[in-house]
Parts: C-alpha cells; sequence; structure tokens
C-alpha cells in the first residue's frame, strides 16, 4: 500500500507483536491544507513477524564549500565545474527533504543509506550530511556505508567521515573488528556494510572492497547465515556489471559476488547508479536480488528521487519472504506516490 501523500513528524506505531500497524502524519502547509492520513497495514499472520527496511542512496544534497586550498584537487576542480553548470540543478536538497520526511513518516523499523551524501567529500560538507543523517533517524536505527564521493580526497582526507561514525560503526558486540565489514543486527536481519568507496584518479569512479575486506565478508556471511538471520549486503557500487559502464564499476565486483554466492545472503542493496535497477547472483540456494535506487535527491524526469522499502517475514530459521516498494516523487505535483509492491 503506498501513500501519495508527504509527513514531516514521526508515525505513531502499534506494538510489534500486533496484527496491524498503523502510520499517521499530516501532510506539510507547503503541499495544501495540514489533514491527517491513515494507514492500516495488515501483517501477513497474527504470528509473523514483519521488518521493515527502507533503503536511500545518493543523497547528493550538500552545498559545496571548499574550506582551504588543502582541499583543492584535479578531480575536485573538475568536479566544482561540473556542480557549478549541471549537479547543482540535478540535484536538489529540497527534493531529498520532502522523501525523507515521507519515509520518516512511514516509521520504519531501520534505514539502510549505501553512500554518496557529499558532492566532492569536503569537510564542509561532511558536516552538513550528519544533519541529513539526524534527519532519517538516531545511528541506532541508520546504517551508512559511503559512496565514491565522499572519498574525493587523498587518504588523509577521509577524517572527513568521523562525524558519520556513530552510523558506520558495526554494533559494539559484533566482533567485526575493522571498521569495514560493519555488521549490525537488528530483529531477525543482519546489515553487513561494505566499504567500495576509495579515491580514483579523473574521469574515473571506480570502487574496490579490497582483499581483506572481502575476506572478512566471506566469514560474517557464513557466520550470520549459520545464526538464521536475514543477510542483507549494503555496498555504494553495484556488484554486478549490468547497470555500469567500465569506468564505474566496482573493481572486485566479481569476487564479492563470488562470495555472496557461496556463502548465501538474502538482499545485495546498493546505490551509485541513479536508478532503480533489479539484478541478481546466481547461488546454489537460489537467486539473491541486487537492488539498486535512484538518487534520492533527483530531479530528473526520467529518474526522479525516491526511496524503497523492503518488507521481510520471517517464516521458519533462516527462511524469509520479502517485498519491496518503490517510493519515488512526482515532480510536477510535489507528491510522493508508490509503485506496486514486488515479491522478490
Amino acid at each position: 500500500m503506498g501513500r501519495a501523500l508527504l509527513g514531516g513528524a514521526a508515525a505513531a506505531r502499534s506494538p510489534r507483536d500486533s496484527a496491524l500497524r498503523v502510520h499517521r502524519f499530516s501532510t506539510p502547509p507547503a503541499l495544501g491544507r495540514p489533514r491527517a492520513a491513515l494507514i492500516i497495514r495488515a501483517h501477513f499472520s497474527e504470528a509473523a513477524a514483519l521488518f521493515r527496511l527502507a533503503h536511500v542512496s545518493d543523497l547528493h544534497a550538500t552545498r559545496v564549500r571548499f574550506s582551504g586550498a588543502r582541499e583543492w584537487n584535479a578531480k575536485r576542480a573538475l568536479g566544482w565545474i561540473s556542480w557549478q553548470t549541471r549537479r547543482r540543478h540535478r540535484y536538489r536538497p529540497e527534493i531529498a527533504a520532502r522523501l525523507i520526511d515521507d519515509l520518516v513518516a512511514s516509521a520504519p523499523d531501520h534505514v539502510a543509506v549505501t553512500g554518496d551524501l557529499t558532492h566532492m567529500g569536503l569537510a564542509a560538507e561532511a558536516a552538513e550530511a550528519t544533519g541529513w543523517l539526524a534527519r532519517l533517524g538516531p545511528p541506532e536505527r541508520v546504517t551508512l556505508v559511503p559512496g565514491n564521493h565522499d572519498a574525493q580526497g587523498a587518504a588523509r582526507d577521509h577524517e572527513v567521515m568521523d562525524a558519520w561514525r556513530p552510523y558506520l560503526n558495526s554494533d559494539a558486540a559484533s566482533g567485526a573488528g575493522p571498521s569495514f565489514p560493519s555488521v549490525r543486527v537488528r530483529g531477525p536481519i543482519a546489515l553487513v556494510g561494505v566499504s567500495s568507496a576509495v579515491p580514483t584518479p579523473v574521469h574515473l569512479a571506480t570502487g574496490r572492497a579490497g582483499d581483506a575486506q572481502l575476506a572478512r565478508v566471506a566469514q560474517l556471511l557464513s557466520e550470520l547465515g549459520a545464526r538464521g538471520l536475514c543477510r542483507i549486503v549494503l555496498v555504494h557500487h553495484p556488484p554486478t556489471r549490468a547497470h555500469v559502464s567500465w569506468r564505474r564499476r566496482l573493481e572486485d565486483g566479481d569476487a564479492l559476488c563470488a562470495i555472496v554466492a557461496r556463502a548465501g545472503a538474502e538482499l545485495v542493496l546498493h546505490g551509485h547508479t541513479h536508478r532503480a535497477t533489479r539484478d541478481a547472483i546466481a547461488s546454489p540456494g537460489g537467486a539473491i536480488p541486487v537492488l539498486g535506487v535512484p538518487a534520492t535527491s533527483s530531479a530528473a524526469a526520467s529518474r526522479p528521487g525516491a526511496y524503497q522499502v523492503f518488507e521481510i517475514e520471517e517464516r521458519g530459521r533462516g527462511r524469509f519472504a520479502i517485498t519491496r516498494e518503490l517510493h519515488e516523487i512526482d515532480l510536477a505535483r510535489s507528491i510522493v506516490r508508490a509503485r506496486p509492491r514486488e515479491v522478490l
């Protein structure tokens, strides 16, 4: 069930063990006279545990402001020209704000963010992006992996993400060791965050996970699968090749696909393509969906800003029924519409 309204207030929720979930939200004054809306979403069964995971990516909603000469390099110089001439018109923070308000009003159990909060990974952008993360929710309810635009400086510039650490880090008791891969367990699901964000030369937007991170991903997916959890891999670059060019690919995507196929996972969520895409990784247990989402702030008529919501129903140990619903901005009417729900 979708919404054609925007909300700015948090939704009231029924207890998790209830057979009905109720969401209330109000239309902002800018869109007309405030009025209450009521959505009743029935669970699949009285006893079923339904987990709702929202997914956003490529917010690109920050202002580009340099703090000094240290932040300039050739890639950022070209990026600044692109932002001045094109990107600031293509990616609009007011569109991101409308979609995020709508997402928050629907009260998902958790939010996954697959990178590119910024345009160039500048310190001022990183600080501003922290406000966007807070708007989505507190760190315990929002999980983040970075994107290539968040890593456009030299390796020493990675401190710009320090303010995001509460959203990037693993659960304290997960034993994940290094920052990535991250592991967060929420109810029946386990979010495995893979960082593909590395500085790249001019005209390249590739990503790389690296051998050490991939080895740990393989171990974690096997361990989490043995616990009967729904394993959801979060990565900025799509690991499959179907929707990206050579210069935008994940360099070790084939290796990540092989690990996911061998160790198992229930979903792989990514950004980077700025499109609602669907692919799959073949595995002995069946096809594993690989799903992308448009840029949250996109003002392009052919691929308007959107977010997606997954409803995950536990059907016995290690067995899950999953659906996806895409919510996209109607640019002409400034409302959010839901596409028909897909069964994955």
